[in-house]
């Protein structure tokens, strides 16, 4: 399954810190949540499309952990 387009979505009555999450639109036609945004490591949902969804999640830890090491 490869992503072909990625939104933020909200989520209502989530709380603060799980306002929005990426949803992807996978070329199967499914649709999957990713997982949380976190503003302080920001990731633009396009940078996603293409990938598998391992990828896309790879990713966002690679970002995460280059954002923290550079503290």
């Amino acid at each position: 399954m490869i992503i072909e387009s990625v939104e933020l979505v909200s989520l209502p009555g989530a709380p603060a810190y799980q306002e929005k999450i990426y949803r992807a639109h996978m070329d199967t036609g499914e649709h999957m949540d990713l997982f949380q945004a976190h503003w302080d490591v920001p990731l633009p949902p396009d940078t996603l499309v293409g990938l598998t969804v391992e990828e896309a999640r790879r990713c966002r830890v690679e970002r995460m952990l280059a954002v923290a090491g550079a503290h």
